[in-house]
């Protein structure tokens, strides 16, 4: 059994490189080659990597082997071996739910003792190198990737490590870690009892009796992801009337018109089990999945966001 597993994680593994090495390098290297070199590219006569790529950006020969900046430096000059942005809390704030992925390096006691449901889970990756954890991470290079622990340091460390391995939008969050961020999201939230759920809090707690759960275009690659979420879904367009132009299937309830949002759950087909609203960007995708849950839907309800119509088209084309 042991044997199997083993072989199934080399297995894993090497598919995960292939798909690195699969990529142009724009460095002038034989392959897509970085500080790790995942691809084994042609070395120099003194054994470093050509033009490797690190944050994105093709640096000199000898630049992985330099030594690079430190937490204090980077959050405060900044240069080519930090992150892409280093992160405060009133950035995250701002932020936090429009990242592709968030990243969460603490060790597995400090995860189960409490974390954010939109977020993966990769203990160790401060010290230890990104190939080790491609079964999470592939595919991911050039996503926008948010890095936290409890305090900032691991996440930094952690950032590096995919920096180097060829991941090219990285932030990583300094200004404390995921129990601080938590409780000032959660007071910010409940502060404003208007607008309470904010839509920072439902990407930490995931869906809720509060909260419509997150379901953010970098997780969706098919109209399958979608149609599979309730064993009879229902898209529900929620933008203005303005726009004409809609799924043949899905309703249409803008999200700024609690008429039109009554009328649908008093019509909607008994049969339905879930509901994911869409709009433009996710702004009113996030309004009108919240106001159904005031007005007495009580089943699962899905608001697709940092996208809209127009990507939802693209999924659904191609089925």
């Amino acid at each position: 059994m042991k044997l199997v597993l083993c072989l199934s994680a080399l297995l894993a593994m090497s598919s995960a490189v292939d798909q690195i090495c699969r990529k142009m390098s724009p460095c002038g290297a034989d392959c897509y080659s970085t500080c790790d070199n995942p691809c084994n590219c042609d070395l120099t006569a003194e054994g470093a990597v050509p033009f490797p790529m690190y944050g994105g950006k093709c640096q000199e020969p000898g630049f992985c082997e330099s030594e690079f900046l430190d937490l204090q430096d980077c959050i405060e000059e900044g240069g080519p071996s930090c992150p892409r942005k280093m992160v405060s809390m009133n950035d995250l704030l701002d932020s936090y739910s429009k990242y592709d992925f968030r990243i969460d390096v603490r060790s597995v006691e400090e995860w189960n003792e409490g974390h954010a449901e939109m977020s993966i889970s990769t203990p160790g990756l401060a010290k230890n190198p990104a190939n080790n954890y491609l079964d999470l991470i592939e595919g991911k290079e050039d996503a926008k990737i948010l890095v936290y622990c409890k305090s900032g340091g691991r996440a930094f460390e952690a950032a590096r490590h995919l920096l180097k391995y060829g991941f090219n939008n990285i932030h990583s969050f300094y200004h404390g870690g995921f129990p601080n961020f938590e409780a000032r999201v959660t007071e910010v939230s409940e502060q404003d009892k208007k607008n309470h759920p904010h839509k920072n809090l439902c990407y930490i707690t995931g869906g809720s009796d509060i909260c419509p759960s997150p379901l953010p275009r970098s997780h969706v690659s098919s109209a399958e992801d979608i149609m599979s979420l309730g064993e009879n879904v229902k898209l529900v367009d929620v933008r203005p009337l303005s726009y004409k132009e809609s799924f043949d299937n899905a309703a249409r309830a803008p999200a700024n018109k609690n008429r039109a949002l009554k009328k649908f759950l008093k019509t909607v087909d008994e049969g339905v089990d879930t509901l994911v609203t869409f709009c433009e960007e996710g702004i009113f995708a996030f309004m009108g999945a919240k106001k159904l849950m005031k007005l007495g839907w009580t089943g699962p309800i899905y608001f697709y966001d940092n996208g809209g119509y127009r990507d939802l088209k693209k999924l659904f084309m191609e089925e």
